[in-house]
């Protein structure tokens, strides 16, 4: 440090430091508040991350619900055409041989994710 002179480039950062870690800036909570120890901002990060990281919950519960009637009804529904259904066997059998390095297709979903 004595060889280092004012001009030393690095020399304004060794200058400007400052012993112990340096205070983080208040938070403001959710609830308005302001947390101003560590403790506090801890839990306020914490809330925060955990808020942007959980599942957000459905907002059209009703439209969704009769999305699934609709849908039981249809499926409840005689096939409109003679065309035997289709088994599980051959639903399996198609599956099997699908080859999985192969690009997926306009429902975006992956040989490999069926197999």
């Amino acid at each position: 440090m004595s060889e280092i002179s004012p001009s030393y480039k690095a020399y304004r950062g060794l200058a400007l430091k400052t012993e112990g870690a340096v205070p983080t800036p208040a938070l403001k909570r959710p609830d308005n508040a302001i947390a101003f120890d560590d403790r506090k901002k801890a839990e306020c990060l914490a809330d925060s991350i955990e808020h942007q990281c959980s599942d957000n919950p459905p907002y059209a519960s009703k439209h969704i619900r009769r999305v699934k009637e609709e849908v039981r009804h249809r499926v409840s529904l005689p096939p409109k055409d003679d065309i035997d259904p289709i088994t599980h066997d051959e639903i399996s059998k198609h599956i099997k041989g699908l080859k999985i390095r192969k690009a997926p297709g306009r429902d975006t979903i992956s040989s490999k994710t069926l197999k």
